[in-house]
């Protein structure tokens, strides 16, 4: 009939491209913006599902709601708190067909305080360039984002004009001044989970002989320090270690298949040591 036929012709899809954040790191109390760009031979029935089971159908807005669904199918979140982490799923139906496509949300703290044997410690004069590397290997692949002191969330997607992140993961301040002092937090997530770790930066006035001799991480021209966050999903559960290079600071982190609390750490476990470059 003509019936069946216009549902065998129509067709819906979800479209991701290089803007699409399908994993964010989000800090405490700010907003969170989920786009879900929908392609569809006719108007698309759009409907979110959230982390707690709630069901919202686009358009969505109520007063006394943080959460909110534009027509275009964007999800807002205001002020999001740590109980909105979690993965949120974006539906559109045509007829009889159906897409979906899935998004994490990490919501993490405006500040830290960690211990002192938990972070990597860097010092940098006024003017120097600051160059944090970080990388994941993660299966399915990660998504990589810093956290500046300022709580600012840096990606891909969101450079400033004083920090890039830029495309093997590292962080860069072309010209570091007094204020870039803090933690910055390296934060790798995936389907699977996530795994972050701490740099406290400083940035000194003014150099000293005494000072400069104290530098630990400060190396001669074409020396370099590589932070890698390993991160390794497996099958059966079972922890298994890669070979690391002596010039590495390694963390290794195993994500099995459901979500892993980092913030509880073994001390026992050595996660990653420092060696200077010998050259």
């Amino acid at each position: 009939t003509q019936g069946n036929k216009a549902q065998r012709n129509s067709w819906v899809m979800i479209e991701q491209d290089l803007h699409t954040k399908a994993f964010q790191s989000v800090v405490e109390g700010s907003n969170a913006h989920l786009s879900c760009n929908v392609k569809a031979t006719e108007s698309p029935s759009i409907k979110w599902l959230l982390p707690d089971g709630t069901k919202l159908k686009a358009p969505f807005k109520m007063e006394d709601s943080r959460f909110s669904v534009l027509s275009s199918g964007q999800l807002v979140i205001k002020s999001v708190a740590y109980a909105d982490s979690g993965m949120y799923h974006c539906v559109a139906q045509v007829r009889g067909d159906i897409d979906s496509m899935s998004y994490r949300i990490l919501v993490q703290p405006p500040g830290i305080q960690p211990a002192d044997s938990e972070i990597i410690k860097v010092q940098k004069n006024v003017g120097e360039p600051i160059c944090l590397p970080c990388s994941a290997v993660a299966i399915p692949d990660a998504h990589l984002s810093w956290i500046l002191p300022n709580s600012h969330v840096l990606n891909d997607l969101s450079n400033s004009s004083n920090g890039y992140l830029l495309d093997n993961g590292s962080l860069l301040i072309p010209h570091s001044r007094v204020s870039d002092s803090g933690y910055y937090r390296c934060v790798a997530i995936n389907q699977q989970g996530s795994d972050q770790f701490a740099i406290k930066v400083t940035v000194n006035k003014m150099v000293s002989d005494r000072s400069s001799k104290s530098m630990k991480l400060k190396k001669r021209p074409g020396s370099r320090t590589l932070v890698k966050t390993k991160i390794q999903v497996i099958d059966d559960g079972e922890g298994s270690r890669t070979g690391e290079s002596d010039e590495t600071l390694s963390k290794k982190i195993h994500l099995k298949n459901h979500e892993v609390s980092l913030k509880q750490k073994n001390d026992n476990d050595p996660h990653g040591h420092v060696k200077k470059n010998k050259k």
